[in-house]
C-alpha cells in the first residue's frame, strides 16, 4: 500500500530550463528566501553525510561553513539596514557644486558614494544640470529620482543655435529668430531666492538656502555666537568648516545679508578679563594687557583709545573695534 501511495504521488519533473526560468521570475524577496533555504539545506546535507562517514569530526568540519553562512546573513541584514537609513533621510534644497560631505550624508548618500563625487570634483568636474548628477556612477537611479526636485540646478542648459554664415560656414547667433512666447516659457528660469539675515537666522533658515548643508549652517551659527554677531560677510571665511572653501564663501555672500545693529558689543570700561578673553579676536593674549592698561590709565573715552596699549596694532584694532563700546 505504501508503494502505491508513493507511485500515485509521483510527478513528472519539469525540465531544468523551466525550473531556472521559474526561479528567475520570482520576486526579489522570494529569490533571497530560496537562496537561504538552499544554503541551509546544503549545510544540513553536508553535516548529515559527514556525521555518517566521520562521526567524530563531522561537527568540527562544518564550523567553517556555518561561520561563512552566518557572515553572509549578517552582511545582508546590514546592507538592508543601511537601505532603511537612506530611505529615512529627508531631502532638502542643495547645490551639488557647493554642498559639503556632511550635507551629502544628510541626504542619504554613503561614504563610498560621497568619495566618488569628491574625486569627480577634485579633477575639475562640475554639475551644470540636474541630469549631470544622475549620470554619476555612484548615484543610484532611485536616489537621483528622490533628490531631483531638490537640486538647485536647471533641468537643461540652453544651447546656442547655429546658422549658415558667409562662404557656407556655420556661425553662431547669426540671423537668429526671436524666440516665440512658447519658447520663452519653456526656458529655465532660476527661482527667486530671498536673502537671509545672517545674525538672526537659525540653522533651519540657513539649510533652506541652496548650497548650505547642516555642517555649514551649524558652523556659521556657532562662530556667530562666539563673535557676538557678524559685522562683515567676509568673516564667513573664518568659519572653521569654510576655511578651505573660498568658492562656497563667495556663494554664501550672495545669499546672506547683515544687520550690524545685531552685533553684541563688549563694554570695554566695565568688562572683566574673562569676558574679554572669551572673544575670538581678543583671547588672553590681548585681554590681560588691555585690562591692565585700563587699570593704569583709567576708563577709555572712546574705542580708539585702546590703541595706546602696545599689543593693539592696526590689524587687531580693525577686527576687535566693532565689538567694543565705551558705554
Amino acid at each position: 500500500m505504501h508503494q502505491g501511495v508513493v507511485q500515485g504521488m509521483k510527478r513528472i519533473p519539469k525540465p531544468v530550463k523551466e525550473q531556472i526560468k521559474d526561479l528567475l521570475s520570482m520576486h526579489v524577496g522570494e529569490r533571497r528566501g530560496s537562496i537561504v533555504l538552499i544554503l541551509v539545506l546544503s549545510v544540513l546535507g553536508l553535516w548529515a553525510i559527514s556525521n555518517q562517514w566521520f562521526p567524530d569530526k563531522g561537527i568540527e568540519n562544518m564550523e567553517p561553513l556555518r561561520a561563512e553562512l552566518e557572515a553572509w546573513l549578517a552582511t545582508r541584514d546590514t546592507a538592508e539596514g543601511n537601505d532603511d537609513l537612506v530611505a529615512l533621510a529627508e531631502p532638502f534644497p542643495f547645490d551639488p557644486n557647493t554642498i559639503d560631505r556632511e550635507g551629502w550624508r544628510a541626504l542619504g548618500l554613503s561614504d563610498k558614494q560621497v568619495d566618488g563625487i569628491e574625486r569627480y570634483m577634485s579633477k575639475g568636474g562640475r554639475f551644470r544640470t540636474k541630469k549631470d548628477l544622475g549620470r554619476m556612477y555612484s548615484i543610484k537611479p532611485e536616489q537621483f529620482e528622490r533628490l531631483k526636485s531638490f537640486i538647485q540646478l536647471p533641468d537643461s542648459v540652453a544651447q546656442k543655435t547655429r546658422s549658415e554664415g558667409a562662404y557656407g560656414q556655420r556661425s553662431f547667433e547669426n540671423n537668429r529668430e526671436e524666440p516665440t512666447e512658447e519658447r520663452r516659457s519653456s526656458t529655465y528660469e532660476r527661482p527667486v531666492i530671498r536673502k537671509v539675515e545672517v545674525n538672526t537666522a537659525d540653522t533651519v533658515a540657513l539649510v533652506a538656502l541652496p548650497g548650505i548643508g547642516p555642517a555649514f549652517a551649524r558652523g556659521i551659527v556657532k562662530y556667530r555666537e562666539m563673535l557676538g554677531g557678524y559685522h562683515s560677510l567676509d568673516q564667513l571665511a573664518e568659519v572653521y568648516v569654510l576655511k578651505d572653501k573660498p568658492d562656497a564663501v563667495v556663494k554664501l555672500k550672495e545669499l546672506l545679508l547683515i544687520d550690524t545693529l545685531m552685533v553684541r558689543r563688549i563694554p570695554i570700561n566695565t568688562c572683566t578679563v574673562e569676558e574679554l578673553a572669551a572673544h575670538p579676536y581678543a583671547r588672553w593674549k590681548i585681554a590681560k594687557p588691555l585690562i591692565a592698561y585700563r587699570a593704569q590709565h583709567g576708563p577709555f573715552k572712546q574705542v580708539e583709545d585702546i590703541k595706546g596699549c602696545a599689543l593693539i596694532d592696526a590689524e587687531v584694532f580693525r577686527k576687535l573695534a566693532p565689538y567694543l563700546s565705551v558705554e
